[in-house]
């Protein structure tokens, strides 16, 4: 049986105003947690644990920090097709940047159409949780 292309959606580019002084100068996933962790690090280890390999991460408000992180912390093998990249909005379909978690998906279709994915599984960044 072949194994079905899964892409993995990261929705990461939430101000935080609730979080506010740990997110004035960072997004809501770059925060910190427990030392060297980051809020979108439990997403991403739960998708790369599931066998989620090839992850796009959608950012918006202030991403270099949670770039930084990702580049860093989250290396994969490209020439196993692997990989976790981060996607700023793009302003693809007008001037307007994400106006919510569905409009940054649909903003972000050509990742979709460039994939050809056969399954597509979203997450947030800024949730806490294990599978």
């Amino acid at each position: 049986m072949v194994k079905p292309k899964v892409l993995g959606i990261v929705l990461a580019g939430g101000e935080g105003k609730r979080l506010m002084p740990l997110t004035l100068d960072r997004a809501k996933p770059a925060v910190p947690f427990g030392g060297s962790y980051r809020l979108i690090d439990f997403a991403l280890s739960n998708l790369v644990n599931a066998g989620i390999r090839q992850l796009c991460v959608l950012t918006q408000y202030k991403s270099h920090s949670l770039d930084r992180h990702i580049s860093v912390t989250w290396r994969m093998s490209p020439l196993l097709g692997n990989y976790v990249t981060t996607v700023p909005a793009q302003q693809r379909l007008g001037k307007q940047w994400y106006q919510g978690s569905a409009d940054a998906i649909y903003q972000s279709m050509n990742l979709i159409t460039d994939e050809q994915p056969d399954i597509i599984v979203v997450f947030g960044a800024d949730h806490v949780y294990r599978m």
